[in-house]
């Protein structure tokens, strides 16, 4: 039996400004031809279906075409809720389309659904935070993410002689630095890092989060990885549809096929006349998505010239005397820069014409320093 693992879908999202739809779209009718191709049995979808909270219209009609594809091919689709999901909107009417063999993750409860299909069990485990977590689990410490996967992991019963999937959307790492993108929210000090281990009962992850497809620790936990290319920090990630084929629980195959994309994201860097030369442009794909570097000191209307032969400027950036100026000073603004607290005595003398008392000022650090505690422990 076979299985599509997707993931990081980001229907509805923009890049740079420019709309991503008729590029979604593209990839997800190729999935619908491996799908026919390949014999898939089942789908898995590891969360960030959506770009937004609220989605477009547009991006809600896309992703319910995909879903009828399916549907009139008969396929199974599992699908969880990611962090730029709505939880309690992807879910809406998740009963009704259980009819349709559409089971989406319900908002956390306590406990992650489970569904069975010829002895496979698939456990839906949608975005988790520390602090819905703690709310089920009040009796447990939950001090960060890694905790709280845990505990929620802990809490199922896995039967060992069926083959157990899970579909998560984590930040979940090994002693192997993932490979990260500048679309993906981080969180600082590593507080959403959960340890690959805590899933090793699994014989399939399927994860979500990453958008460069990678295992985690071993091979049978995986970064599905994005559709497309969200940034340019992934311009030299391989896109790729992960086809999973479980024979047994000690033979699953895994296979990867590469997205094909109509515009790729590249950067080219140094002189406008090189980039409106012939003799470079003949040799590229102009319809790409592209980030043009320009060296040139001075040039007049220089997207307008290049958008004549280049249709698809994303970015378009200077390095030159000028520019670097601007970022030396920059830095030097950015040294001066003052705390919260020396900003507050400058408004507190502002309005008052004189500076705060050493009274004045310890209230001020005492409630500023309550203030970062209060943070540390929302975390």
């Amino acid at each position: 039996m076979k299985f599509l693992h997707l993931s990081d879908l980001h229907i509805g999202k923009k890049v740079n400004g420019i709309s991503m739809l008729d590029e979604q779209r593209f990839v997800l009718e190729s999935a619908i031809k491996l799908i026919k191709d390949e014999k898939i049995s089942f789908v898995l979808i590891a969360g960030d279906v959506f770009d937004r909270a609220i989605p477009s219209v547009e991006a809600m009609e896309l992703f319910d075409y995909f879903l009828l594809q399916l549907n009139k091919l008969e396929i199974k689709t599992y699908i969880i809720s990611g962090n730029h999901d709505n939880m309690d909107r992807l879910s809406y009417l998740s009963d009704l389309l259980h009819k349709s063999n559409i089971y989406i993750s319900k908002p956390y409860t306590g406990k992650i659904e489970c569904y069975t299909t010829d002895d496979i069990n698939i456990y839906l485990m949608p975005y988790l935070y520390p602090m819905l977590v703690r709310k089920y689990h009040s009796n447990c410490k939950i001090s960060n993410y890694s905790d709280a996967i845990e505990i929620v992991i802990k809490d199922l019963k896995l039967n060992s002689k069926k083959i157990n999937i899970l579909i998560a959307h984590q930040f979940v790492v090994s002693s192997k630095k993932p490979i990260l993108s500048e679309s993906e929210q981080k969180s600082a000090g590593g507080v959403d890092e959960i340890n690959y281990k805590i899933f090793k009962k699994f014989d399939y992850v399927a994860l979500g989060h990453l958008h460069c497809p990678q295992k985690v620790g071993v091979d049978k936990i995986r970064y599905g990885g994005s559709i497309l290319k969200y940034s340019f920090s992934e311009i030299n990630q391989k896109k790729s549809f992960c086809v999973v084929d479980v024979q047994s629980k000690d033979n699953i195959k895994i296979s990867l096929f590469p997205i094909f994309q109509r515009h790729d994201m590249k950067e080219y860097r140094g002189y406008i006349s090189e980039f409106l030369n012939k003799d470079f442009y003949s040799k590229i794909n102009t319809d790409d998505y592209i980030h043009f570097t320009l060296l040139d000191e001075n040039v007049i209307d220089a997207k307008s010239k290049l958008s004549l032969v280049y249709p698809n400027i994303m970015l378009l950036d200077f390095d030159n005397s000028f520019t670097k100026k601007l970022n030396d000073d920059f830095k030097v603004n950015l040294k001066e820069q003052k705390t919260l607290v020396e900003h507050f005595y400058d408004f507190y003398s502002t309005q008052f014409e004189n500076k705060p008392d050493d009274i004045k000022k310890k209230i001020v650090i005492d409630v500023y320093n309550s203030i970062l505690k209060e943070d540390e422990c929302a975390l």
